[in-house]
């Protein structure tokens, strides 16, 4: 088992350094600028040709495709982040969650008819004011909670064994396996239905519900393995709570996927408020530990 776990850190630090992170991000922007292009020339056709009329969009929906190879890159870096600290992987799971806010009103920007007078009464512009209140909120805590990890990040605990460090490299290498193999059947499954829906001329399928629920309910798991583990090297009934408080937002951001607007952000601003406190609480209580002491 030693050997599994220090082949698996030799790995991780081999193949996964900034070099290599880096030659990923340049990889996947230009898939984005491509995908961009060629989103553009689809609406041309459908906007400009009787047998391209199924793709009949708005230039705006283009915006959204870029944006989601961005999105992408963030959840990738959310899975080599796990061998770091966990206040720093939560931290980045606010990330994700506030960029696929930002990305629904591309999404939704699209759909809206701006020929047409906009009016408070419009439930596309209602949705548009959603997208934008809630993505400018979780901004805030975001920030909110970055403020709190780096004033207390000397607090942290950073004297982690090498195999509980090791194991999370394992479990990090693994979870990149899983993103792949998720991304290659969650885009076939989209594909699937974006076919079937231009067939029938219904509106496109959420990506939100085929690849980043399933994403999440995988990072539930995930987050309550390391938990457990974690009680091997460190037992401490305040280090327990604020962890449980870290995948208890997971799943309230898990859920939120799959509920309609505004009552998704609503579950989701709960889950970020819910980590924050506790973390600030966590903390507060290691400041004054280390006062007395």
């Amino acid at each position: 088992m030693n050997n599994l776990l220090q082949y698996s850190g030799n790995y991780f630090d081999k193949y996964f350094n900034a070099k290599n992170v880096r030659k990923v991000e340049l990889l996947i922007l230009r898939f984005a600028v491509f995908a961009f292009l060629i989103h553009l020339f689809i609406v041309f056709f459908g906007n400009n040709f009787v047998y391209f009329k199924n793709f009949q969009h708005s230039y705006l929906k283009a915006i959204y495709t870029p944006f989601s190879f961005i999105l992408f890159y963030e959840v990738f870096l959310l899975v080599i982040i796990i061998p770091k600290s966990i206040s720093e992987f939560v931290g980045k799971q606010f990330e994700v969650i506030t960029l696929i806010t930002l990305r629904s009103f591309f999404h939704d920007i699209a759909d809206l008819d701006l020929k047409n007078s906009i009016n408070i009464n419009n439930p596309q512009f209602i949705s548009l004011l959603y997208d934008l209140m809630a993505s400018l909120i979780m901004l805030c805590f975001t920030i909110l909670y970055y403020k709190i990890y780096q004033n207390n990040r000397k607090l942290e605990i950073v004297n982690e064994l090498n195999d509980f460090i090791n194991i999370k490299k394992l479990v990090s290498i693994s979870m990149i396996f899983i993103l792949m193999l998720l991304s290659i059947s969650s885009f076939y499954t989209w594909g699937t239905q974006m076919l079937e829906a231009l067939k029938l001329q219904q509106n496109y399928p959420n990506p939100n519900t085929v690849f980043y629920a399933d994403f999440f309910s995988i990072m539930i798991f995930v987050d309550v393995l390391l938990l457990i583990i974690s009680f091997i090297y460190h037992f401490s009934f305040f280090t327990i709570f604020r962890n449980a408080s870290f995948i208890i937002t997971t799943i309230l951001i898990r859920i939120s996927l799959t509920i309609e607007k505004p009552m998704n952000y609503i579950i989701i601003l709960i889950g970020f408020l819910f980590s924050i406190i506790s973390f600030y609480l966590y903390s507060l209580r290691n400041t004054n530990n280390k006062s007395v002491n």
